[in-house]
């Protein structure tokens, strides 16, 4: 979503991620991968519990997600180990400026999530019929 990052400011898009992690692992993860947008860490996984997001070791860590990690230590990417509960899932949220959850996107498995170019296309039609084009 980083290189997305004028895209979604043009579609006045506020990205917020949440983790439940350790501050200072959090600042990590954020200085590796991309730190365009704020975290919140929410410890006790409240904002987990009240989206519906699910815990499961099996989903989490399934021949999908090692050939994950494989593929990017193949490409050079550093291994920081797991970070904080690895078998948290997590999911995409897209909700309105009015509350309201336009989207819901609950992972099955670690892997598991909307490509980046089908929630722009989402957003953009938002954006139409805000608009009332």
């Amino acid at each position: 979503m980083c290189q997305d990052k004028d895209e979604l400011d043009r579609l006045n898009v506020q990205v917020l991620l949440i983790g439940f992690g350790a501050v200072s692992s959090a600042r990590r993860w954020l200085e590796q991968t991309c730190d365009d947008f704020p975290l919140l860490l929410d410890p006790e996984r409240e904002v987990y519990r009240l989206y519906g997001l699910e815990e499961s070791w099996l989903r989490s860590w399934n021949l999908r997600t090692l050939r994950l990690y494989i593929r990017l230590l193949a490409s050079g990417r550093k291994w920081r180990g797991i970070q904080g509960k690895s078998n948290q899932l997590g999911g995409n949220f897209i909700v309105d400026s009015d509350g309201i959850i336009r989207l819901a996107y609950r992972s099955r498995e670690a892997t598991d999530r909307p490509a980046v170019d089908d929630l722009l296309d989402l957003l953009r039609d938002l954006e139409k019929d805000d608009s009332g084009s």
